[in-house]
């Protein structure tokens, strides 16, 4: 049976404990195949038509296939941590699971399992401590969260939504695809943040304006709150810095936000 809430606990302590049981010290460190194979499961790339990855789980014994034409890197290890974070947290829940774009984005909400399984592969690829170092007191700039990318070697996405759970100060982030939100987090301190669901990104954005053939600006640029938050920011009228990152491999744009 799937639990209604997920362990937000187990799943970080489990990878926690990986690095420690095999003396990773920094990312570079982090082979997830070699990984994989020490716990005895078998990587491979392929095709997949209606999932970005799948575990196959034979009592001891694991299989895991990755989409071979995933356009990016660290979102392959993000979907490859994501399998594994199944094969160590839920081995008596099924034999199978197969994984969707949509899976690998859960947070707060969708199943239980996919949520543990996120939560595994957040603190396998960037834990806590390191990224917190890493990330110091900088504003989420583009230049930030790409050096933290890089080291952490995962997507910008996926180090946006990292940020953003680790920071103590204000901050969201807000993924826009075909002129909508398609989703968004912020941190806990940011109280009082909410974007509608499938709201139409306002021209009065960096984002919108981009999206209507502006050049973006080379750093945060504050804009109107209430173009992104309408009448539920934090207090209206109040200003936003923005950063906005198009992603294009995805026909997407991820904007940071935080109060000016």
């Amino acid at each position: 049976m799937t639990p209604s809430q997920p362990n937000r606990t187990t799943p970080a302590a489990r990878a926690t404990k990986l690095w420690t049981k095999f003396g990773f010290t920094e990312p570079a460190d982090l082979v997830l195949e070699d990984l994989a194979f020490a716990l005895g499961v078998v990587v491979i790339e392929g095709r997949l038509d209606s999932a970005d990855a799948r575990l196959i789980r034979n009592r001891d014994k694991g299989l895991i296939r990755v989409r071979e034409d995933i356009p990016e890197g660290g979102r392959k290890r993000f979907a490859l941590g994501h399998e594994l974070g199944h094969w160590e947290l839920h081995a008596g829940v099924s034999q199978v699971f197969s994984c969707t774009s949509e899976d690998m984005l859960a947070g707060y909400k969708g199943s239980a399992h996919e949520v543990e399984a996120n939560l595994f592969a957040a603190e396998l690829l960037m834990p806590r401590n390191l990224f917190r170092r890493r990330m110091g007191n900088e504003d989420p700039l583009a230049p930030v969260l790409r050096d933290l990318a890089g080291y952490f070697q995962t997507s910008l996405t996926a180090t946006a939504v990292r940020f953003v759970e680790l920071a103590d100060e204000k901050y969201a982030m807000v993924l826009v695809e075909d002129g909508r939100v398609r989703w968004w987090r912020a941190s806990g301190a940011f109280e009082g943040f909410w974007i509608d669901p499938k709201l139409e990104v306002s021209p009065a954005t960096l984002a919108g304006a981009y999206l209507n053939g502006e050049p973006l600006p080379p750093g945060a640029e504050e804009v109107d709150g209430d173009a992104w938050l309408g009448s539920k920011a934090p207090q209206v009228g109040d200003p936003l810095f923005e950063v906005a990152i198009p992603l294009t491999a995805y026909g997407q744009i991820l904007s940071m936000l935080w109060p000016a």
